[in-house]
């Protein structure tokens, strides 16, 4: 049993930051590296579905179909929180992580895939071309990542902790939190601005995988016989902040997942996901410190390539008209109709298509 929970975390450590831990331990029989990929690829397919589960439920609280929503909204949650965590830490454990990677953006594919069909939702070939770039540079980004082993001590934590680097990633992070909650998410309710705040504040929280990484690494090595980190201050602070990254996305992405379409809210979630965890993993764990200048270089235009995928997706997504505006802190369940007598689909530009540019 100990050997079991010790080569699942080492699997799942060297799966969130592409690096390899000096355990020496070996990997799980390579015979099974089949249904770890199928678990890897389910994983994906359960947290978009969770995903859409949410968004479903509000679809039907705007029909007035209160119970349904609610039971909905719950199925979600739990696939978000138990069975896609669960998914991927079986996965890991049994394929290598080299192998594992390049799907983990299928979240993307599976999205773009089922959401015109359960969601009846438009599929523009600028969502399709935005959602395509973000996961081609996201899966190309595997190719560039450099494997380093390191020694995590609690010292070497608190060292890591202490850089320069360290804190003024800290501060970056934190003002682009504000940004989003003081400034962006106050714009009104169908606003491409205010969804992607919401998502982009949910993705990046998530991606924060620097704790898990180190906290897992620790845990592994309690595991096997050397708990002398924990008892440092320094490695419940790093449990208390993974904790606290991989949970309070979950406010954000509900609540971007309600008010928007997924076509554009999934795409901006695992996009801003994966660029925070490449980001994170450059400034706080330095793990390309020791890369050639190509593997940097082309690890950085991955990154800059999500960005712009992002980006493009916002500036495609049309803003609501001044019939459809309501003000934030409206509860979407009470904007039913309008006094045209239409139902209102807030973040939906399906139903703003039919909008003339100079208004009405």
């Amino acid at each position: 049993m100990e050997g079991r929970w010790s080569r699942l975390l080492n699997s799942t450590v060297n799966a969130t930051s592409g690096t390899a831990l000096p355990t020496g331990k070996p990997r799980p029989s390579g015979s099974l590296w089949p249904f770890g990929v199928a678990l890897a690829v389910f994983g994906t397919l359960v947290g978009t579905v969770g995903k859409q589960l949410i968004r479903r439920s509000e679809l039907y609280k705007q029909e007035h179909r209160e119970r349904e929503g609610s039971i909905l909204f719950v199925l979600g949650l739990a696939l978000q929180v138990a069975l896609n965590p669960a998914c991927d830490l079986a996965g890991y454990a049994l394929a290598p992580a080299s192998v594992i990677a390049p799907v983990t953006g299928m979240d993307i594919v599976w999205n773009t895939v089922m959401a015109p069909c359960s969601l009846n939702e438009e599929l523009t070939s600028r969502r399709l071309l935005s959602s395509m770039i973000i996961f081609l540079t996201a899966t190309a980004s595997v190719l560039f990542r450099q494997i380093n082993e390191v020694d995590w001590t609690a010292q070497h934590v608190l060292h890591t902790m202490l850089q320069t680097r360290t804190m003024l990633y800290a501060i970056c992070f934190v003002a682009w939190y504000l940004l989003n909650v003081c400034v962006f998410m106050k714009y009104e309710r169908g606003s491409p601005v205010r969804g992607f705040s919401l998502g982009a504040t949910a993705g990046t929280l998530a991606g924060n995988m620097w704790c898990t990484k180190i906290t897992a690494v620790l845990t592994e090595q309690c595991f096997s016989g050397d708990c002398a980190a924990w008892h440092h201050w320094i490695s419940w602070v790093m449990l208390v902040g993974a904790v606290f990254f991989s949970t309070s996305n979950l406010y954000y992405i509900s609540r971007g997942m309600q008010q928007y379409e997924a076509l554009f809210m999934v795409t901006v979630y695992m996009g801003s996901n994966i660029v925070t965890n490449c980001v994170s993993a450059i400034v706080v764990l330095a793990e390309m410190d020791s890369a050639p200048w190509w593997k940097l270089g082309g690890y950085t235009l991955c990154i800059l390539g999500m960005m712009a995928g992002m980006v493009l997706l916002t500036e495609g997504e049309k803003e609501p008209s001044a019939r459809d505006r309501v003000p934030c802190i409206q509860l979407s369940e009470d904007v039913a109709e309008t006094n045209y007598g239409e139902s209102v689909r807030l973040g939906a530009p399906s139903s703003w298509d039919r909008v003339p540019s100079g208004g009405i």
